[in-house]
């Protein structure tokens, strides 16, 4: 099995390297206008409340051990943040003309934005069939490790733009919660996930840790082409 611990250790590596090169950070890192840079956020609706319900799905109730707590704090400190994604939108609703009212919810399913749905299908789907807790949080974070790659990408360019205190999913207020939460993300963390979780599971978390990363690699290419 230890074989099979090296090679999720891997996958994260590799899943979080190729996520970091996906087209829409090399969009916001390209000389594109801020408005362009920028269309994407109303393709993010169908994800950002998706999320939502995966924090709930992910849920334990009853009786808690430690690694049920630790799921649930995620859940606890990710649930809303939905609220700040839908106040950012309006802020920028101004930018996004073709993006309102029904034309808004019609976009977000599209045929074109099938891909953005599908990551959250597969999350929902995942977290739905494995209960055990150290698989849920390795589904957990593969969430967080590309959402910090985004992060990393996109700060840079709401600061120029004298964006980042204005937006609150996108911006500050969002970074200065991350950083006050008591979970975070490190290789010691995930290794120590990985040395927890049940050797007959390990094989199964490789090709979903895989197919996650992949997931949500084709949902930010989708952004990309807003």
């Amino acid at each position: 099995m230890e074989e099979l611990d090296v090679q999720l250790r891997e996958e994260f590596i590799l899943g979080a390297e190729k996520f970091a090169s996906n087209p829409l950070h090399q969009k916001l890192k390209s000389d594109d206008s801020i408005q362009d840079k920028l269309k994407f956020i109303p393709r993010m609706l169908f994800f950002v409340l998706g999320f939502k319900d995966v924090m709930q799905l992910v849920r334990y109730e009853g009786e808690l051990n430690e690694l049920k707590e630790s799921v649930n704090t995620h859940s606890d400190e990710d649930s809303n943040h939905w609220e700040w994604y839908l106040n950012d939108l309006a802020f920028m609703s101004g930018h996004f003309k073709e993006f309102q009212g029904a034309d808004l919810i019609s976009k977000t399913w599209a045929d074109e934005t099938l891909e953005v749905r599908r990551t959250i299908y597969s999350f929902n789907r995942y977290v739905q069939q494995y209960d055990h807790p150290v698989a849920r949080m390795l589904m957990i974070e593969v969430l967080e490790i590309t959402f910090d790659k985004f992060k990393a990408v996109i700060h840079p360019v709401l600061k120029n733009a004298d964006l980042y205190d204005q937006l609150e999913y996108f911006g500050k207020k969002h970074q200065e919660t991350e950083e006050n939460h008591s979970t975070g993300i490190s290789d010691d963390e995930i290794a120590h996930l990985i040395n927890l979780l049940p050797d007959e599971m390990k094989e199964d978390m490789v090709e979903i840790v895989r197919d996650l990363f992949n997931q949500m690699y084709r949902m930010t290419s989708n952004w990309a082409q807003a």
